[in-house]
């Protein structure tokens, strides 16, 4: 039997796995601050297609992930979409805009049911100066955003090829949970949940839909993946890191 790699799976909308000790950036706060962090904001249930924060607006709030997924995307002055990447939970959204009284460079929208907590500017801010954990944390996950910024200049800066963008669209997925390490090599196996459309897919890989299509199904045939409805497995991870690398 092989070995499989797999991301764990988005929690159902009632899971609490993203209370603070799994926030991205923020698990080490104590008792008392995790208690002030968790007494602030507003926790709210919201459906698929849901913007939290809109490109160009005043940053006046963060949203905490509880459970689902949100895409983070950049556009235009033609209008055309890019998908920079997926949120999940345990990820602070707004954070940088916010911190420094900035407009929103990104609009975030719920990919599906989703539970959020809305916290205001000035409740965060009065967060971070009561709190050097708070604080402390806020940098942590704005370095991971900025690698995660670092990937997808990498995705469409760097890669020559279709075949190496998508490639490494899929592989950064696959590895949205390890971004401080990523791309990590390995020959084995990893299975993830790929909920984006072909079009969306190719947007965060700077593809037309019928080049993402044509690429997914050569790979297919190429024994590189497989996908069955949202799961898809990526057999040769390292052999489509080659197509970028």
């Amino acid at each position: 039997m092989s070995l499989l790699l797999r991301r764990p799976a988005i929690p159902p909308p009632n899971s609490q796995s993203s209370s603070v000790s799994g926030l991205q950036g923020f698990n080490s706060l104590s008792a008392l601050a995790s208690l002030n962090f968790e007494s602030t904001g507003t926790c709210l249930s919201l459906p698929a297609h849901t913007i939290l924060i809109h490109e160009g607006f005043t940053a006046n709030r963060v949203f905490v992930i509880r459970s689902g997924s949100v895409k983070l995307m950049a556009t235009s002055a033609e209008g055309r979409l890019l998908i920079l990447r997926v949120a999940t939970p345990g990820e602070v959204i707004g954070l940088g805009a916010l911190s420094i009284g900035a407009h929103y460079r990104i609009t975030a929208i719920t990919a599906g049911l989703c539970i959020v907590k809305s916290i205001a500017r000035e409740d965060f801010l009065t967060l971070m100066r009561d709190s050097v954990e708070v604080s402390l944390g806020v940098s942590a996950a704005m370095t991971r955003d900025y690698n995660s910024a670092i990937l997808t200049a990498r995705r469409l800066g760097l890669s020559s090829s279709a075949a190496g963008k998508l490639a490494s669209a899929l592989l950064d997925w696959a590895r949205m949970n390890d971004l401080d390490d990523s791309p990590a090599h390995t020959s084995l196996p990893i299975s993830f949940t790929m909920p984006l459309t072909h079009e969306e897919l190719g947007s965060m890989a700077g593809l037309s839909r019928e080049t993402t299509t044509r690429l997914l199904s050569k790979f297919r045939r190429e024994g590189l993946l497989d996908q069955v409805d949202e799961q898809m497995v990526l057999h040769h991870p390292n052999q489509l890191e080659s197509l970028y690398c």
